[in-house]
């Protein structure tokens, strides 16, 4: 009785649907039409979809190098901290001006005014500043990851006969690791969301290429959903691959993620 019921409730919803189909069949038909000239004028008109292309290669070039730089830049700062106290103070508050500023107003700042009378790259400057901001993040990631761990257990380490190479490689690492690594996919992701502020120097990233495209075609639908889902794929494929490295250093919660 409950089959019969449940297919004649999906029979009338097909029948409903079809009926709907073939009363708005010019409406829909004139949407779908207009949705495809949209579409044609946006990438495949002058071969804008080139813009595109040329947009997430500058997007891809900023976040990587921003992200390899600003990681080896960060663990320098995080090191130089431990050094001194002067070291540190200065360290300390190099971290806090450039985590109090806006990005947007940083980039400027290193275009106009640091490198203004130097024949330098707008490319170059992108991964420069990118690279000190995010340094500025990471270097406090790893400080706190480094005050996470006990420090007897190092201690107790040594006291069984490990070295020092043995005791950072199965004490230390695995540890900050575990710790690292998901703050360092958070601010990588965002890190990737901030280079769509890289079209302010004139670089060619995904942002000003769809804005582009919109001045000329008077369109905003398809060049703003394009490029949304460029920026999503890009985030989730670096959060996907982080959350691999996390799984290998942290076997204990790898059927959490």
């Amino acid at each position: 009785m409950r089959k019969n019921l449940k297919f004649l409730t999906y029979f009338i919803v097909i029948i409903f649907l079809l009926f709907l189909l073939y009363f708005f069949r010019t409406s829909i038909f004139n949407f779908l039409v207009g949705v495809y000239r949209s579409f044609y004028r946006t990438l495949i008109e002058e071969e804008r979809y080139i813009l595109i292309l040329n947009g997430l290669k500058s997007t891809i070039l900023i976040s990587f190098f921003s992200i390899i730089f600003g990681s080896i830049i960060g663990f320098l700062l995080f090191l130089l901290r431990r050094k001194n106290k002067l070291l540190k103070n200065l360290i300390k508050i190099m971290v806090s001006i450039i985590q109090g500023m806006p990005i947007t107003v940083l980039l400027l700042i290193f275009y106009y005014v640091i490198f203004a009378s130097i024949d330098i790259e707008p490319m170059i400057v992108a991964i420069i500043t990118f690279s000190l901001y995010f340094s500025a993040y990471i270097s406090e990631v790893f400080r706190g990851a480094y005050s996470s761990i006990n420090k007897n257990q190092i201690i107790s380490a040594y006291s069984l006969g490990f070295n020092k190479v043995q005791t950072l490689k199965y004490i230390i690492f695995p540890q900050l690791m575990s710790y690292i690594v998901p703050i360092f996919k958070n601010e990588s992701v965002s890190l990737i969301k901030l280079t769509s502020i890289a079209g302010y120097i004139s670089i060619m990233d995904l942002t000003k290429a769809g804005d582009i495209i919109r001045y000329r075609t008077y369109e905003a639908f398809f060049p703003l959903i394009f490029i949304a889902l460029i920026y999503f794929v890009l985030c989730f494929i670096i959060s996907k691959l982080l959350d691999l490295v996390y799984k290998k250093v942290n076997r204990r919660k790898e059927k959490r993620i």
